[in-house]
Parts: structure tokens; sequence; C-alpha cells
């Protein structure tokens, strides 16, 4: 678990740099959240109290490199990081097609949070026009951060009972 752990913090910092370095030159709302990705990533593969404070630590870590209010980026990201604990009992989250909506409700659930908690302006036609595309580089950059931490860390197995208590699977067909 703590190697699991490292991985998740080392790829949620670099993440956190190479988003906060290309901010200047990609307009606002195209780039994505890497620590609500690797939060959501932690939620695929670690259970229990390691992964709640992974996803915590990752989120502490964004609210270090950021402007906004400590502790808020934490809150959400341990959120995240139950929210698709909870998700993956019911669906089956690593598969791409099932991934790529869930992450696009989670990042509308992560600007309402970030809304209410007092980070963001009100809602309204300038925050929805950065929440759209905000969601949009999220869902795409899940796909590369699961990819990622298969990579690194070995691919999740879809047969784990946590995985795929319902299966949206286009079967064999009719014959």
């Amino acid at each position: 678990m703590r190697r699991i752990a490292l991985v998740a913090w080392g790829l949620a910092l670099a993440g956190l740099w190479i988003v906060g370095s290309a901010a200047a030159w990609v307009p606002r709302g195209w780039l994505p959240d890497p620590s609500l990705l690797v939060a959501v990533a932690l939620g695929l593969r670690v259970p229990g109290a390691p992964g709640l404070l992974t996803a915590w630590a990752v989120g502490w870590t964004a609210d270090l490199l950021s402007a906004g209010p400590l502790g808020q980026h934490a809150l959400l990201d341990m959120s995240a990081w139950l929210l698709t604990r909870a998700a993956a009992r019911r669906v089956d989250l690593a598969r791409s097609v099932v991934l790529v909506p869930f992450v696009v409700g989670l990042s509308a659930a992560h600007v309402v949070g970030e809304w209410l908690l007092g980070g963001v302006p009100e809602p309204g036609r300038a925050a929805l026009a950065v929440a759209i595309p905000h969601a949009t580089a999220n869902a795409a950059a899940a796909l590369a951060v699961r990819r990622l931490f298969d990579a690194l860390l070995g691919h999740v197995d879809s047969d784990d009972p946590l995985h795929g208590a319902l299966r949206i699977d286009p079967g064999t067909g009719v014959r």
C-alpha cells in the first residue's frame, strides 16, 4: 500500500506542476484536475484508510500549491475517493464507457463543492463556461490517468468482486 500511495502522490504532484505550468498558455477550464483524477484512480484500487488518507494527502498538496483555502481540495478529493469506492461496488468503473460519464458527473459535483466552500464565483454563464470544458478535460484525462496507473501499478482486475456488480457489456449479440 505504501508504494501505491507514494506513486499516487508523486503522479499527483507531477500533474499539478504540469497543469500549473501550462495554465499560462491554455484557456481557463481546459486543463484537467490532477488531484481529482488521482483520487478517482485511488478509489478504483486502494480500499480503506490507506486510500482515504492518500486522497487527503493528494488534495492537501493541491491546496498547498493553489491559492484556495487550505483543506478545500483535501475534503473534495476525499469525497471523490468515497464516491468512487461506492460507485465501483455497483458498476464496472474499470471500463472506459462507464468511467468517462462518472468523471464528468464527479467534475460537476467538484465544481458545486468548490462553490459551496467559497472557492469559485457564483454560478452563472461565466462559471458554466469554465465548468463544461473542465469536465470534458477531466473525462479525457481520466482515461490517460487510469492507463498510467495500470502501467505503473498493474491492471485493475474486473473480476474482482468490488468491480462490476453491474456490468455494461454488449454481449455476443443475437444469432
